[in-house]
């Protein structure tokens, strides 16, 4: 037997005969069940369930009933706590979800149109879950794009990015899938298409056009080398000619070499020569270019599936790491942890497991898996610090004192942050100051120190990060100016400095999700200490489908206790 729960609801034999089940209330209650992470009290659950009706429990007593008959299984959905006890042969769509077999094509909304009249507990939690699934789901679908398009399998690619664009219509990250799709399979005028049809779509329904990743997932790379030289000679040159002008901050130029460079590796099919060049330009653009991380994470899967073919171990785990980067900017936390997985098994030296650990521990420190991140931050500044290799230092240390800072370490937190910041100077690295600087703000203010001292250092990181036109940056020195304006009692500033920190935040597609929901938690904290509790009301909603898409599981239960005051 099947039971289905993604989409419309149903339980269906082995003759995929849908078997009777009455009531919403019913699938409700099987759903609670099956994604309970243990046995569920009857008398809680009935007051979830039915908050309404004259006799809970036997209601309850009822829909359990209704679907032991539809299972055909007396023993399932029984006991005081309530256990699923459900035969091993029965297979449930949701729980499913994990495994590589699993066909994400035609997944619908969990419970489909089913809006059960529950209590404001229940409608909390679906609410929670269905963002938790959707966000699987997309990222599942997401994965399966990007690998169908590294293999070449782009008709499967088209249709599952077209899957993904109707299940969101306004993620611009779908369209820029789709339409590089449709690019990669030489259907170029549907590709234009598809980005004018969107373009227009933007701006009537949001204002603004989507950035120009779209119009660039489209395009065509023309390119030819010089004569008296070997094509592989002149696409490496290309390669060097890019990342130098990558690091002298000339983005746009750095990126056309490094397109050029791609495109003329594929005409002489040379596999580790294209691989290299994909990933150069994959890791540019998720790092160089704001709002280009959908195409760049689609050619950072193609580069890892071409250096397999090569036997390049060491860029295949590159690739992996920098898409599970990606995916834990982003939120999309299982579908990181794997791509991490794959990169450690590949990862040649200790240059690269610095890397990796730095990036897995980002990725589960904002999971709220807070103890287990700060271990991989310590052991990618272990190997990082015997590779050599300073940047990887600074940006462990930086990045881990977050995870510290959630562990409420404050002094631990601010001796990290110190030697990020001096390593940061003795290496140049003016571009990564503004986060550190934030992060030491809050860490003084959390320990009762004067507000008012912090604020130039902070003034001075705003203005930095402007410069650099980096979003994450604005928005992190914003909500730290904002937190000790709240220190000070001048709450309308502290007003203004987090509307501006989830403003900046917002501005691009690839925005740190993780950054998002601490601004959107501090939001509401701030507008209940006014005593604006509509305002704090709907902004909680917005924090708790957004920590709930992006798997941060200390939010989630926060948010929610705060709806359910």
């Amino acid at each position: 037997m099947k039971i289905k729960l993604l989409g419309e609801p149903a339980i269906l034999d082995d003759g995929s005969v849908s078997q009777p089940v009455r009531g919403h209330q019913a699938w409700a209650l099987l759903l609670r069940v099956v994604l309970a992470p243990g046995p569920l009290d009857r008398r809680v659950l009935a007051a979830e369930l039915f908050p309404d009706t004259v006799d809970p429990l036997g209601s309850l007593r009822w829909c359990l009933a209704s679907l032991r008959k539809a299972l055909d299984c007396a023993d399932s959905l029984s006991g005081d706590p309530i256990r699923p006890n459900l035969p091993t042969d029965i297979e449930v769509d949701v729980l499913q979800l994990d495994r590589d077999e699993f066909d994400v094509e035609g997944v619908g909304r969990l419970l489909g149109g089913i809006e059960p009249r529950c209590s404001p507990e229940f409608s909390t939690w679906l609410l929670v879950e269905r963002e938790r699934i959707a966000a699987v789901v997309e990222a599942r679908i997401r994965q399966e794009t990007m690998r169908a398009i590294s293999v070449e399998d782009y008709e499967r690619a088209i249709r599952l990015a077209e899957f993904g664009v109707r299940g969101d219509s306004f993620n611009e990250g779908a369209h820029v899938l789709l339409v590089k799709s449709l690019a990669l399979a030489g259907r170029y005028d549907a590709a234009m298409a598809h980005v004018e049809a969107t373009e227009s779509l933007f701006l009537a329904e949001l204002g603004e056009k989507p950035s120009m990743a779209l119009r660039s997932a489209a395009r065509r790379s023309i390119s030819s080398p010089p004569g008296g030289i070997s094509p592989e000679a002149f696409v490496n040159s290309l390669i060097q000619s890019g990342l130098a002008a990558l690091s002298a901050g000339a983005v746009d130029a750095g990126i056309d070499c490094l397109r050029r460079a791609v495109n003329d590796a594929e005409k002489i099919r040379d596999s580790h020569l294209q691989a290299k060049a994909t990933f150069e330009l994959g890791t540019a653009l998720v790092h160089a270019v704001r709002g280009y991380d959908d195409e760049g994470a689609i050619l950072l899967r193609q580069s890892t599936e071409l250096a397999r073919q090569a036997g390049s171990a060491s860029i295949a785990s590159a690739g992996f790491r920098e898409l599970g980067y990606v995916d834990a900017l982003a939120g999309r936390r299982p579908a990181a942890s794997q791509y991490l997985v794959s990169a450690t098994s590949l990862a040649p030296d200790d240059d690269s497991l610095a890397g990796i650990h730095g990036v897995i521990g980002f990725n589960l420190v904002d999971w709220g898996k807070v103890d287990e991140g700060l271990e991989q931050f310590a052991m990618s500044l272990d190997h990082a610090r015997k590779a050599g290799n300073r940047r990887r230092e600074i940006w462990s240390l930086g990045i881990g004192a977050w995870g510290l800072l959630a562990a409420d370490r404050l002094h631990e937190a601010d001796a990290w942050l110190e030697l990020s910041l001096a390593l940061s100077d003795e290496q140049r690295w003016i571009a990564f100051r503004p986060w550190p600087i934030a992060l030491l703000g809050e860490s003084k203010i959390r320990q009762k120190q004067d507000p008012a001292p912090l604020r130039a250092r902070l003034e001075e990181a705003f203005a930095t990060s402007c410069q650099l036109g980096d979003p994450c940056w604005e928005a992190a020195v914003a909500r730290a100016m904002a937190l000790t304006y709240r220190a000070a009692e001048d709450l309308a500033s502290a007003s203004y400095w987090l509307t501006e920190a989830h403003r900046r935040c917002g501005r691009e597609t690839d925005a740190y999700a993780a950054l998002q929901v601490e601004i959107l938690a501090s939001q509401v904290e701030l507008h209940a200490r006014q005593g604006r509790m509509e305002q704090a009301d709907a902004i909680a909603r917005e924090w708790v489908s957004l920590a709930a898409k992006t798997h941060s599981n200390t939010h989630v239960g926060r948010a929610a206790q705060f709806i359910g005051r």
